[in-house]
């Protein structure tokens, strides 16, 4: 399938996600989330997508919501409103996180509102050194939405959260990686060597396992110890019984670096 606002590539068992309208710095607009919600079904649903990187074309990552296409819009009722939210919400931003194959958001500049929660939804965040980040919504009288309220706080606590919020201020990239918003930054031009070379690592790997690996850990916060141990118990049987588990142990007694397939 081709798309208008994105561009999607499979090499090496790694999907790259490149949200592609630079002209407006790859603003959400209507047409770009119902293809994201189609690239993240696609990205499930793909035995031969391993590992998924996302990423922006041209000098931002993401500006969050396409104001022109607000500001051209009929005014919604709040139904309306509540239900396009809600959509981009439970076909975008929910199915990504919890896909069970690891995503690393490469932040090659703005990200910006809606475009910062795209990449806190990710499991491993990259940056380029002229990365920023800002919670933008409150300097146009709005309520962080994407997502944004509960990634946020589970990534950097309630309160730095709440400065963010009630500020909207722009994080660089190296204030940004103190604070343990991304997990590493980078040179600009090494942004997307670096986390395909990370895709690449991680798409080499027992995907089962690291995928149910996911998504404990992002039940693990909220979760009691008793229904951890239930979860983790189901998980262990399914990758028990996987082709990755067998070559691991195999590759362990045979002292050499196991070859996994994803299966």
């Amino acid at each position: 399938m081709q798309y208008e606002t994105l561009l999607y590539d499979v090499t090496d068992g790694v999907a790259t996600v490149t949200l592609n309208r630079p002209d407006v710095l790859n603003a959400f607009s209507t047409p770009m989330q119902r293809e994201l919600a189609d690239v993240v079904l696609r990205l499930a649903d793909d035995s031969a997508v391993r590992a998924v990187v996302l990423t922006g074309a041209g000098r931002a990552f993401c500006a969050g919501g396409d104001l022109g296409e607000m500001e051209g819009a009929a005014d919604p009722t709040p139904l309306q409103s509540r239900n396009k939210l809600h959509r981009m919400l439970t076909s975008v931003l929910m199915p990504l996180v919890q896909l069970e194959k690891p995503v690393i958001a490469a932040v090659n500049g703005a990200a910006v509102g809606a475009g910062m929660n795209l990449a806190l939804a990710a499991d491993i965040i990259v940056a380029a050194d002229n990365a920023r980040f800002s919670q933008i919504f409150v300097k146009v009288g709005l309520v962080p939405d994407t997502g944004g309220l509960y990634l946020l706080t589970r990534v950097i606590g309630l309160n730095r959260a709440k400065e963010l919020c009630f500020t909207g201020r722009m994080l660089a990239a190296a204030e940004a990686l103190h604070m343990g918003l991304v997990n590493q930054v980078v040179a600009a031009h090494e942004l997307m060597p670096r986390a395909q070379a990370l895709a690449r690592e991680l798409a080499s790997g027992a995907t089962a396992a690291i995928g149910l690996t996911k998504s404990l850990l992002n039940m693990a916060p909220t979760a009691t110890l008793a229904e951890m141990a239930e979860f983790e118990s189901y998980a262990l049987a399914v990758v028990l019984a996987t082709e990755d588990h067998r070559e691991g142990i195999r590759a362990f007694r045979e002292k050499r670096a196991p070859v996994f397939k994803g299966r």
